[in-house]
């Protein structure tokens, strides 16, 4: 028992004001994160590497990059939540044969069964990464995108009748928000989003 403590206080996440428990353990923090998190993965993703892409809000892989759960070849387990993240990602058949083999999956077979996004070649890969991040940070509300990224999480774990009313909230408190009279107004203007997140 005494063991068992210890390791759930070593692997407790960081305390994130209103998140849900579940988002503050290691590496579920990154979903109640305000701020997308863009998983970028140009090389082997295996074990804790793989359970690090899988709490991403979005994965691009380069075409060289190759993924593997790894831990039933170790005698290990599908640690950090793995068992419950990636049966969502890639549905029950597809996680199970990957935690049951941990055999090495290439890119676009990775993509192919909805693990990654996208796959990039290599020799465009940062660019096109680094592309999208700034496309968001420009033309994005990070307001919005907050909101919405809580949405989907907290959804994981509600009704459809329990997302709807939420969502329901939220467009009111959206309407009323500086970042939505910006919205409008740099689209009639057809200028340049200047949106503050308020």
């Amino acid at each position: 028992q005494a063991a068992l403590k210890r390791l759930r206080e070593k692997f407790k996440g960081p305390e994130i004001a209103g998140a849900r428990p579940d988002f503050q353990k290691t590496y579920t923090y990154f979903m109640a994160l305000d701020k997308p998190v863009i998983g970028a993965i140009n090389g082997a993703a295996a074990g804790l590497g793989m359970v690090i892409a899988l709490y991403c809000d979005i994965r691009f892989a380069s075409d060289k990059a190759k993924f593997s759960t790894a831990f039933s070849r170790r005698g290990l387990i599908a640690e950090y939540g793995m068992g419950w993240m990636l049966p969502r990602l890639v549905g029950v058949a597809n996680a199970l044969d990957l935690l049951y083999s941990a055999r090495l999956v290439e890119a676009a077979e990775a993509e192919k069964m909805g693990l990654v996004n996208r796959v990039i070649p290599l020799d465009q890969f940062a660019a096109q990464v680094r592309a999208y991040a700034v496309e968001l940070a420009s033309s994005c509300s990070p307001r919005s995108l907050k909101v919405m990224k809580r949405q989907v999480y907290n959804a994981l774990f509600s009704s459809l009748a329990e997302a709807v009313d939420v969502a329901n909230e939220e467009m009111v408190a959206s309407l009323q928000c500086e970042d939505f009279k910006e919205g409008v107004a740099h689209f009639l203007a057809k200028r340049p989003p200047n949106f503050t997140g308020r």
